[in-house]
């Protein structure tokens, strides 16, 4: 038998496919187990960092005592270098007078153990590092750079003497002279003034020359 339906188009029932409500079904349970994956994949890397945190959070609680040692050793260090430039600075502008006196007088020549140039007075300086190497280029103490110089006034007791006295310096590598005058007094000996310069060299080494004899 033939079933023919009468009715117009729109009043028709229509009649939908199968697969299409369980398309509407499949579809959002697709969709929440992507968003649950991706959330739990954020979940976990999330967790991971956590956990690296509180890890690197220990670590650095447990090298605290060792960053705050290191610390006080770099401060310690830092004015240990202070004081020790400071000593270097006091060292290099420390003069031992009585030293340079000493290479001073050692270097008066004797003449049978017995002085022959006497010193009225004796007045000594130290020169500034700024000005030796303009006294070196003017030719001063045979172009030798000093770090003291003496000025001195004495009396020779003869020209001998006077000579010995001049040359006891001018030969001498660790002395300079400058000698500036000499006159003939009435008991036959000589005044004179100089200047006698002790080098660099000889001012930073202990004592000094023992005079020519």
């Amino acid at each position: 038998m033939i079933r023919l339906n009468l009715l117009p188009k729109t009043l028709r029932k229509r009649v939908e496919p199968g697969w299409w409500r369980l398309t509407a079904i499949i579809f959002p349970l697709i969709v929440f187990v992507l968003i649950a994956m991706v959330h739990l994949g954020d979940m976990t890397r999330i967790s991971k960092l956590e956990n690296e945190r509180g890890s690197l959070q220990t670590e650095v609680a447990t090298l605290q005592p060792f960053i705050k040692k290191q610390r006080e050793l770099s401060r310690r260090k830092t004015e240990l270098e202070q004081i020790i430039n400071v000593d270097k600075e006091i060292k290099k502008r420390f003069v031992s007078w009585s030293d340079n006196l000493a290479s001073f007088i050692n270097q008066i020549p004797r003449k049978n153990g017995r002085f022959e140039v006497f010193l009225r007075s004796v007045n000594t300086k130290l020169v500034p590092s700024d000005t030796r190497e303009g006294m070196v280029n003017q030719g001063l103490y045979d172009r030798k750079p000093m770090s003291v110089e003496f000025t001195v006034q004495g009396e020779a007791k003869n020209d001998a003497a006077l000579v010995r006295f001049v040359k006891a310096f001018e030969d001498s590598p660790n002395f300079g002279i400058d000698f500036k005058q000499g006159t003939l007094n009435e008991d036959g000996g000589y005044d004179f003034s100089a200047s006698v310069g002790i080098t660099e060299q000889a001012e930073k080494a202990e004592g000094g020359e023992q005079g020519a004899r």
